[in-house]
């Protein structure tokens, strides 16, 4: 077994480097995204939907000269704050300003000063005096950091310091304004903008506002390589409230706001092309403003290296994605500058060909559209998901019963229901594949995306369960189940072999307001992946070992297995296809473990480690060869071989541990174990319907004679034994999987929890199959054959001395 083991992970590797190496022999980044200067232009709350030609043709201009992309500002809280914002382009990092934490309810706080203080010359006076006083909501959501904006902000250096040293920054291992030290001299217009490069040693320009003449914001721009402009009309076209809005702000003080914006950029282009030299204007939204809800901000570069294209990042590895993380490495390869060891952040750079900037410019609105909806409606899918699974759990027990073995008196449910309940469990099952299959319709481009996006998954869900239902496979008893699983692989796996389209903003997917990931495997997926995989491997492992002559049966059998586990981990793995570091932990045990249990391999503690530390070393290999990259080209498994070197990976490490701690508390997806755990004690437990029943006796032949009498049963069973004990040995192995899965990935246990959406529903339907009579199961416990009545007497069985018996 160890020389097997040796050979599978010497093939995994040699699939994992083969993908890999195109994507290294790529070019690193050149010297032609140099420039003289950066100017970087920040405007909270700016969203591809207020660039028009008619209301802001300033933007539309430099849009249609500018490579152009969605900007996620994701900081360290979920709602990223004008300060926020800025001080993360400065960390290249998500770093969190100090003030009220997320976990506040957004509850209207009162005035300050307070109004019954007798110092105040507002204070009312008579009657008035005792009513309540008022409330102001101004300081909810963003409010607090919009007002230091305003009236604070005097010594930028301070606040920086608390940044620094708040809990938030320190998980992500972010330093403050290490943009402002790289670079050593940099002007400032406006307060907030100061965040990004306050730092001891910083030769540091200030100015409220941007010089009227058109001299004087020449000389502004030219005094340092680096200019910060911060234009924050947006910040007052709206009121922070009690409930959140779309975008924080009013449609007419909106306009009002976004035309002087578009003056400014008018003024701030003239300049940049009458200075000597090349420029690199980078201009994006950088937060939300008010009590506007995350969304996606405009992106846009122009200057050197960047031409009429979209925008990309290795942080985000897809088009037309980048990072505000991204920010600040752009602007230090424009001045040949080395980023800091704490930027998690990559340059920006322009892929592609996009096509007129009216259509590109709707590309970016719908894909706002999409991640919005995806962002404000995760928990109703993950509800929906939950409840579906429970429901056929009890719809399932009130049809079948709890027991094996009716009670006397009490007959089976009629025909009618059981078969309600076949299609609704196969229906339950085929809904986490919907969820992706949904995508192939643009629901984004609806009027009402939420209820066009629940049409697209229920039609997807209908879809593949007619497949299932009228192939020719249904007439195989394991047939529909098959497909179900079989589908649910094949969409994931063609999925990202063509560039994760339907994972993206799925509702089991990744949104890119989150910036958890862009590309590539999510956690979710990678449950679901496992689980199906692990069962299409023991579906195809099995018949190709029963139908292998009895000498070879066992090693076809472990051959199967092993080369399904082949392909999967290296498309899990490799950079430029799942990109998932604990995917390749948790899933390569796994298969090894379901070959081991399928061939009759003796399981031991010492094997299992073997198993785990192959893993370890397949994923370290990929590591470190994505490592060798050029920087600007790795993905995050080079990302995390670079923070181990310079000590920054058990920040990265720790954040995730204690992600996974919250996810146990706080995700719908969680509630899905218990579930499970119902169904498993029901189903699979000794008795189970999906177990064979013990043999009462004195009933049959001797216990494991394997002479049971053709036609005698100890009982029913909806499996037969040697189907029973592949289905076991499947869910014991995923279970392995998913138990590293929620280890290793900073999801926890909501990877396990969406495996449970697809295998809970199956094995319900698996029992809702017709009841068969069953030999001794003996026989199983000898490892010898054991047929049912239905005329399956081909099968073959596997036995642990490598030997195989063929029923006649």
């Amino acid at each position: 077994m160890i020389r097997r083991g040796a050979a599978v992970l010497l093939a995994v590797l040699a699939v994992l480097l083969g993908t890999a190496g195109p994507a290294a022999a790529a070019p690193g980044p050149d010297d032609g995204y140099r420039a003289d200067r950066v100017l970087i232009v920040g405007v909270p709350g700016l969203t591809w939907a207020d660039v028009t030609p008619e209301a802001t043709p300033q933007l539309w201009a430099l849009a249609e000269e500018s490579t152009v992309g969605a900007m996620s500002v994701r900081a360290v809280r979920a709602t990223t704050c004008v300060l926020d914002g800025w001080a993360t382009i400065g960390a290249g990092n998500r770093v969190r300003v100090p003030g009220p934490d997320d976990g506040l309810p957004p509850v209207p706080l009162p005035t300050v000063p307070i109004p019954e203080d007798p110092a105040d010359p507002a204070a009312p006076t008579g009657p008035a005096a005792d009513e309540e006083p008022a409330l102001d909501s101004s300081l909810t959501y963003c409010g607090l950091q919009e007002r230091l904006v305003s009236v604070g902000l005097e010594d930028p250096w301070a606040t920086v310091q608390r940044t620094a040293e708040d809990r938030g920054t320190d998980r992500f291992g972010g330093e403050p304004a290490a943009l402002g030290r790289a670079v050593g001299c940099a002007t400032v217009v406006g307060r907030a903008p100061a965040l990004a490069v306050a730092a001891p040693g910083v030769e540091l320009g200030r100015s409220e506002a941007l010089p009227a003449d058109p001299a004087g914001l020449q000389a502004l721009l030219s005094g340092c390589p680096l200019s910060l402009v911060s234009l924050d009309a947006l910040l007052t076209a709206g009121r922070p409230g009690v409930d959140r809005t779309d975008d924080g702000t009013e449609p007419r003080p909106r306009a009002a706001a976004l035309a002087r914006i578009d003056e400014a950029v008018g003024r701030l282009r003239a300049a940049v092309d009458a200075l000597p030299g090349e420029t690199l204007l980078l201009l994006q939204g950088i937060s939300e403003v008010n009590d506007g809800r995350p969304q996606l901000h405009v992106g846009m570069a122009a200057g050197p290296g960047f031409g009429s294209g979209w925008l990309t990042s290795a942080s985000t590895g897809r088009a037309p994605y980048a990072q505000l993380i991204d920010v600040a490495p752009t602007a230090l390869r424009a001045l040949g500058e080395e980023p800091p060891a704490s930027f998690n952040g990559q340059p920006m750079r322009a892929t592609g060909e996009r096509p007129d900037l009216a259509e590109a410019a709707a590309t970016l609105v719908d894909a706002n559209t999409a991640a919005t909806t995806h962002h404000r409606h995760t928990g109703y899918f993950f509800w929906s998901l939950v409840a579906v699974s429970a429901l056929v759990v009890v719809a399932g027990a009130a049809v079948l019963g709890l027991r094996s073995r009716p009670r006397a008196g009490r007959g089976r449910a009629g025909p009618v229901a059981v078969g309600a309940l076949r299609l609704v469990a196969l229906a339950a099952a085929a809904l986490p594949v919907a969820t992706y299959l949904g995508g192939v319709v643009p629901w984004e481009r609806s009027s009402a995306p939420l209820p066009a996006l629940t049409a697209a998954v229920l039609a997807a869900d209908a879809v593949v369960v007619a497949i299932a239902l009228l192939g020719p496979w249904r007439r195989r008893r394991l047939g529909p189940a098959a497909v179900v699983a079989g589908v649910t692989l094949a969409t994931l796996i063609g999925d990202v072999l063509t560039g994760s389209r339907l994972e993206l903003v799925a509702p089991l997917g990744y949104d890119p307001i989150v910036a958890g990931r862009f590309t590539g495997y999510g956690n979710l997926s990678f449950g679901l992946l496992s689980v199906s995989a692990l069962l299409v491997a023991a579906g195809l492992a099995t018949a190709a070992g029963r139908r292998a002559r009895p000498d070879r049966a066992r090693a076809v059998t472990g051959f199967t297995v092993l080369a399904v586990g082949v392909v999967v981990v290296g498309v899990i793995g490799a950079p430029p296809l799942g990109r998932d570091f604990g995917g390749v932990l948790a899933a390569l045990p796994g298969f090894v473990l379901l070959a081991m249990l399928l061939t009759r391999t003796r399981v031991t503690v010492i094997r299992l480690a073997g198993v785990l530390a192959m893993a370890v070393l397949a994923v370290g290999t990929v590591a470190v060869l994505d490592w060798l990259r050029p920087a600007a080209d790795r993905t995050h498994l080079g990302r995390f071989v670079e923070q181990v070197l310079t000590g920054e990976a058990w920040t990265v490490v720790s954040r995730k541990a204690e992600a996974n701690l919250d996810i146990a508390m706080r995700s719908p997806l969680a509630w899905m174990l218990p579930v499970a755990l119902v169904a498993a004690v029901w189903l699979v437990r000794p008795g189970g319907l999906l177990r064979t029943p013990r043999r009462p006796a004195g009933e049959g032949g001797a216990a494991g004679n394997g002479a049971g009498a053709p036609g005698t049963a100890a009982g029913s069973a909806r499996l037969v034994p040697a189907d029973a004990v592949v289905l076991r040995a499947a869910l014991v192995s995923a279970a392995l999987s998913l138990t590293l899965g929620a280890a290793v990935n900073d999801s926890g246990v909501a990877v396990p929890g969406t495996a449970a959406t697809l295998l809970v529903p199956l094995m319900v339907w698996l029992a809702t199959g017709p009841s068969r009579a069953v030999g001794p199961p003996a026989d199983v416990a000898e490892r010898t054959s054991s047929s049912g009545p239905n005329g399956e007497g081909d099968r073959v069985t596997v036995v642990s001395r490598g030997s195989t018996v063929r029923n006649a």
